[in-house]
């Protein structure tokens, strides 16, 4: 529902305080779904559907097999549109080794945690997977178990940026390595005073990472998502919330309605309804993510969840701001109401002849008594927040037809706003085959077509 209000606000993950998103400290989870190349270079076509043997977890794309099913699988290229975006990547041993990211664990040390690495980057493209035969595949699959596995490598990331290493506190191991393919040097290693270690850059475009994608015939058998999408884990000095986005066109929009989400979820953790800050977003800290994709029907349709960390201290400014701007809200209804009173006032004067009556127009169709308690509670209100708030409120056993819910959608300045009250009233309309006078409240033909979507 609140996805309107934090497009603009939500940005990805991984610059400190900007957009909302702070550089918390947490501890890193890996995605296990992203995963570092052995070698980084400019055309990683080869490896594209080549399966990954049963159990392999220390996984990179040189431990990848070419089985007689991979003749299906074939390549093609997405452009990246320049995104930045913030994840972690699980890294194997071998690339470990080349980038100098330290392998070696001890009693006191978590070594999952070290096998992984933060990638900073701008996304400039993408190199995925494509069975134009669905059925052929999975014949081949079932006909040729022993050529087919049940994941796949079904995309490549390229983009330009770094790579990062969190130091453990516990441990001291320096370690050093260059890549001799792409050029690319790293060294670092775990050091006492030290959060993250740079440990690569890549200034040029470079495919970095690989995903997997679960056999088509089998995708009830294997998820390629970690273990925290449905067990959230707990961390010290603060909180995980883990956001969810389904069915989206793009990749980019379900990322986007994740952290909107995730956002959500961190405002619940704070004991906060979701319009609390004004629209405004908590400050988080994006620490994984896992992308999937299905087909549906003739077009492609993007799933995202994220795993976000919510610092104590986050949460504490959130709830004195919420504070802040409550009492702000009071004020000015307080400001509100004695500026009514003094303009009802007039001085003495001489006594005004009779007005005379104003040739009236038809009567207002009568309001039901469910729209008249939505307008006079959205009405009280001052603020977006608190406007947003009443209506949610005031909505929750109403019955409204389409127009009624256009009346409601008009006492609202925003776009972004009138959005989210769709959401909020969208299942509260009683003739749903009206829709379009619901539809014809926006301007925006973008948001026509989301409130389009949004028919119920």
């Amino acid at each position: 529902m609140t996805r309107s209000l934090l497009f603009l606000a939500l940005a990805v993950a991984g610059c400190a305080t900007r957009n909302g998103i702070a550089n918390q400290g947490a501890t890193v989870v890996s995605s296990a779904s992203v995963y570092l190349r052995n070698t980084f270079d400019t055309d990683p076509s080869t490896y594209i559907g080549r399966f990954v043997p049963a159990g392999v977890t220390d996984l990179d794309e040189s431990n990848t097999l070419i089985l007689a099913c991979s003749t299906h699988i074939k390549p093609r290229f997405i452009e990246g549109g320049g995104v930045a975006y913030s994840e972690d990547v699980s890294v194997s041993t071998q690339a470990a080794a080349k980038i100098g990211i330290p392998v070696i664990a001890d009693a006191s040390a978590n070594y999952d945690a070290r096998r992984s690495a933060r990638a900073d980057y701008v996304l400039t493209g993408k190199l995925v997977a494509e069975i134009a035969d669905p059925a052929a595949f999975a014949a081949c699959c079932k006909s040729q178990p022993d050529q087919c596995t049940d994941r796949f490598i079904g995309e490549f990331i390229q983009g330009t940026g770094s790579l990062r290493h969190q130091a453990a506190r516990s441990t001291s191991v320096s370690g050093s390595g260059t890549n001799p393919q792409s050029g690319v040097s790293g060294s670092g290693g775990f050091d006492r005073s030290a959060e993250w270690n740079r440990v690569a850059e890549f200034a040029n475009p470079v495919y970095f990472a690989f995903k997997v994608n679960p056999t088509a015939f089998k995708q009830g058998a294997v998820d390629t998502c970690p273990a925290w999408v449905e067990q959230v884990p707990t961390a010290e000095g603060g909180v995980y919330v883990v956001g969810h986005a389904d069915g989206e066109r793009s990749e980019q929009n379900a990322r986007t309605d994740a952290l909107a989400d995730a956002n959500t979820q961190a405002l619940k953790a704070a004991g906060l309804h979701r319009f609390a800050l004004g629209g405004a977003p908590m400050s988080i800290r994006a620490e994984s993510w896992c992308v999937t994709s299905a087909q549906q029907r003739r077009s492609v349709r993007y799933s995202a969840r994220v795993l976000a960390f919510v610092s104590n201290e986050s949460i504490a400014e959130a709830k004195k701001r919420a504070a802040e701007l409550e009492a702000l809200a009071r004020e000015q209804a307080r400001l509100d109401a004695e500026a009514e009173r003094n303009g009802g006032t007039t001085s003495p004067g001489p006594t005004p002849g009779p007005t005379p009556t104003p040739n009236p127009g038809p009567p207002p169709a009568a309001a039901s008594g469910d729209l008249a308690r939505i307008v006079a509670a959205v009405e009280a209100e001052s603020f977006s927040s608190g406007k947003l708030a009443a209506l949610e409120s005031s909505s929750q056993s109403a019955r409204l037809t389409a127009a009624e819910a256009r009346k409601v959608l008009d006492l609202l300045s925003f776009e972004g706003d009138k959005l989210t009250a769709v959401a909020i009233l969208r299942d509260h309309v009683t003739d749903p085959a009206n829709w379009s006078v619901i539809v014809d409240a926006f301007m925006s033909q973008v948001d026509r077509d989301k409130v389009r979507k949004m028919a119920p």
